[in-house]
């Protein structure tokens, strides 16, 4: 076998290996349950379904490794004038197909790891509903607090309409709605499947859940200007990927919050009310209980599909 030959035969091998790879790792991935840790559930079977294109394409790049190997053929001519095999240069070679094999060696290779402290302090923490759903509007209309809300007095809504208590446009529908439940339960527990949500309608309408109690989960985060008294209760919230996730949480306050350690799982209970923090008003929950907790599961959350539809339709 010529050089070019053998030379072309290593080219598809090599290729065939890093398509299958990358195949391996993704059936590697949801045979393990780690693949939550990289892509939102809607995603998965999107996913799946890409493991069986790649599947084929290593079968097809390994079908003509077989031929050269075979009879020695050259490649098919596609009367293009270019030649389409691989670079004479070996050094060339490596590094081209170093950029398909590398990322998958990784892949197996780096232990799986949650989102924590580390990364939302580059993203920066969410301490208002509003904002996250800002962050993910890509340019659509996001809920903004209704006009008025801010300055209404929630110590005197006994007898009021809740259309009045909770006023919304055609954005916000579904928050007022999901509110008026919020506001008729005496204790405020932050669901996995609704915390997005949840916190952004606590945001949107903020006086009218000054004192309730509230319990949320999630990890420890601290950042400049917290003190040693206060620290957010967050999540990393996840659209699509683990690429697109955003830290969304809580400030708390607890007296012995100088104990607790960056991204250890907490349980917290308590009243909520507002406070200043870096010059603007958010939430601001008073912990009355605070207790350790084992990590979940799946430590992401994620916005609810059905939202819309169940609150507002």
């Amino acid at each position: 076998m010529s050089k070019p030959m053998r030379s072309s035969l290593i080219h598809h091998l090599v290729r065939a290996a890093a398509f299958a790879g990358y195949a391996f790792f993704i059936v590697y991935l949801v045979r393990s349950g780690s693949i939550g840790l990289y892509i939102a559930p809607r995603m998965e079977m999107y996913v799946k379904l890409s493991a069986l294109a790649l599947y084929a394409a290593a079968s097809c790049q390994a079908y003509q490794a077989f031929r050269i190997w075979i009879d020695g053929s050259k490649e098919a001519d596609c009367d293009c004038g270019h030649a389409h095999g691989p670079s004479p240069s070996v050094w060339k070679n490596v590094l081209v197909n170093g950029l398909f094999v590398l990322p998958v060696v990784l892949g197996f290779l780096m232990p799986d790891a949650t989102l924590g402290s580390s990364l939302a302090d580059k993203k920066g923490m969410a301490l208002g509903g509003a904002e996250i759903a800002n962050r993910w509007s890509a340019g659509d209309a996001a809920p903004q607090r209704p006009d008025g809300d801010a300055s209404a007095d929630a110590t005197s809504t006994e007898g009021i309409d809740p259309d009045n208590l909770f006023p919304a446009d055609e954005y916000t529908a579904a928050h007022a709605e999901y509110g008026k439940r919020l506001y008729k339960m005496e204790r405020i527990a932050v669901q996995e499947n609704l915390f997005i949500e949840t916190l952004t309608t606590l945001d949107l309408y903020r006086q009218r859940f000054v004192g309730k109690t509230v319990e949320i989960r999630g990890f420890v985060y601290r950042e400049e200007g917290m003190g040693t008294d206060r620290f957010a209760v967050g999540r990393f919230a996840m659209n699509c990927c683990s690429a697109d996730s955003m830290p969304y949480g809580l400030l708390t306050e607890w007296p012995e919050a100088y104990r607790l350690h960056p991204d250890q799982w907490v349980r917290v209970s308590g009243k909520l009310t507002t406070a200043d923090f870096n010059g603007d008003e958010v939430l601001l929950l008073q912990a009355e209980t605070v207790e350790e907790i084992e990590a979940p599961e799946s430590p992401y959350v994620y916005p609810n599909a059905g939202f819309d539809e169940d609150f507002a339709g």
